[in-house]
């Protein structure tokens, strides 16, 4: 059986495009109510006419709640989601989840953060919430070209505690990561939101920042490399095969196997399920260390051992 998902009934209020690739979308609710509440470095899963889900981070202030403001990146090469929202218009209805936050601001005296590109999308809602509490703040905002510097008109920095600054590789003035890295206080904390590269950067330079470190990446860029293996359901006794390059979840839905999932993209955790028996590939991006030794996402994790026994 599915589990419900909840959703709220927005309706696109504006449209504003940044460039080529980029537009920054206003939901609100139809008949002007306030929307449910959000927390700095939120996000809200998108779910589409085509029955896609894609989740987008929440760019505006959190005292708001009259409006929430997300910013989308048309990827060329991507599975068609954000192609389809770009094709959207103003009046338009869309249903979105309940925020949700897998990228808190921690307790610090102060915050650094590191954007590459549409990365910038969570601080856009964390900056504003630090400015009303006179917490301190700086943001590093990395880009390889003036052109694809993005979102930044949306910051409003004014008797603010903060700083804002601008690397351009072509302009000679790429983000030193180990040398920002070191000079981070020990009452500081660093978040890092951009392009893979970047987050395995910093997670190799900022092993000593431990909790300190935070980063957040949207998808898993599925590598499926492991051999193929046997998912078995304890309940049924079905044994559903698993090939080389297939995902789990691919290989259950093929066997008529109902499993909920709406992201795919390890994220959402709808489709977390209980293992019993054997050794998980977690590729999620969300589970804690001690959900993992008891559950696996099938959407994108995969398995190490011949066997998987599930709770099914």
């Amino acid at each position: 059986m599915r589990k419900n998902i909840h959703s709220v009934t927005t309706q696109i209020r504006a449209i504003e495009t940044v460039s080529n690739n980029i537009k920054i979308f206003t939901l609100a609710d139809p008949d002007d109510w306030p929307l449910p509440q959000f927390t700095p470095g939120s996000h809200i899963d998108v779910f589409l006419s085509s029955g896609k889900v894609r989740q987008y981070s929440m760019c505006g202030n959190p005292e708001n709640n009259d409006k929430y403001l997300i910013a989308v990146q048309k990827e060329e090469d991507g599975r068609g989601g954000s192609e389809e929202v770009h094709q959207l218009e103003v009046g338009m209805i869309l249903p979105v989840s309940l925020p949700r936050n897998h990228f808190p601001l921690g307790e610090a005296k102060k915050h650094i953060f590191i954007a590459g590109g549409i990365g910038i999308t969570p601080f856009l809602s964390m900056i504003p919430w630090l400015i009303q509490r006179k917490i301190a703040w700086e943001i590093h905002i990395c880009a390889n070209s003036e052109d694809k510097l993005v979102c930044e008109h949306l910051l409003d920095i004014k008797q603010s505690k903060g700083s804002i600054h601008k690397h351009i590789t072509q302009n000679g003035t790429r983000l030193l990561m180990n040398n920002l890295i070191s000079e981070v206080g020990i009452d500081e904390h660093l978040y890092v939101c951009g392009p893979d590269s970047m987050i395995s950067e910093a997670i190799r330079h900022g092993a000593s920042l431990e909790s300190r470190l935070h980063f957040e990446k949207f998808g898993v860029d599925l590598d499926l490399e492991e051999a193929a293996y046997e998912v078995v359901l304890e309940k049924s006794g079905c044994v559903v095969k698993v090939p080389k390059g297939q995902t789990m979840l691919g290989a259950l839905r093929l066997a008529d196997i109902d499993i909920p999932a709406s992201c795919e993209g390890g994220i959402c955790l709808e489709c977390k399920t209980r293992y019993l028996e054997g050794s998980p590939i977690h590729r999620d991006l969300v589970m804690q260390s001690v959900e993992r030794e008891k559950f696996v996402t099938p959407c994108v994790s995969g398995c190490a051992s011949e066997k998987l026994i599930l709770d099914l």
